[in-house]
């Protein structure tokens, strides 16, 4: 019985890490093609998005109008995850931490585009039978610089 329940122990484990990778993805979906049904089911209700010292947003509600803000001011935006590694000491009580890196690319209204990079610090919490962001910290960001018009360095 012993190795059965060992089994079954690793195969929660694996199916929590593939959830905790797929949400990762889903957040970037989600605001990258401004879904806001998605972007909803990827937080939990109490979550904390701490995007800098001054833009710390608690609770779903809050969340949700602060990606509505970025969605106007960038007219496209893609994010990318990368290195995301997940650390389930807490599974058994339904809790998990993560990090990973992010590459992302933003359009301004004057069709410049801008690369940036930065860090996710995350505390996940199985909510309503799925796994959510309780807290996402964004740790480093910055802005690398516009990205060059190849049609205009062609012709300097």
């Amino acid at each position: 019985m012993t190795e059965l329940r060992d089994v079954v122990a690793r195969l929660e484990r694996v199916e929590a890490e593939l959830a905790l990778h797929r949400l990762a993805d889903s957040y970037c979906v989600a605001a990258d093609h401004r879904d806001p049904d998605l972007w909803r089911e990827v937080w939990t209700p109490d979550a904390v998005w701490d995007t800098g010292p001054d833009h710390v947003f608690t609770g779903i509600d809050a969340i949700c109008a602060a990606v509505r803000e970025q969605w106007r001011a960038f007219p496209v935006m893609r994010h990318g995850t990368v290195g995301h590694v997940v650390d389930l000491t807490g599974l058994a009580e339904g809790v998990a931490t993560g990090r990973s890196d992010v590459i992302f690319h933003v359009n301004f209204d004057d069709g410049t585009w801008s690369t940036g990079v930065g860090t996710y610090l995350d505390e996940y919490r199985h909510h309503d039978g799925r796994w959510r962001i309780a807290r996402r910290t964004v740790s480093g960001a910055r802005e690398l610089g516009p990205l060059h018009d190849r049609e205009r360095t062609a012709e300097s």
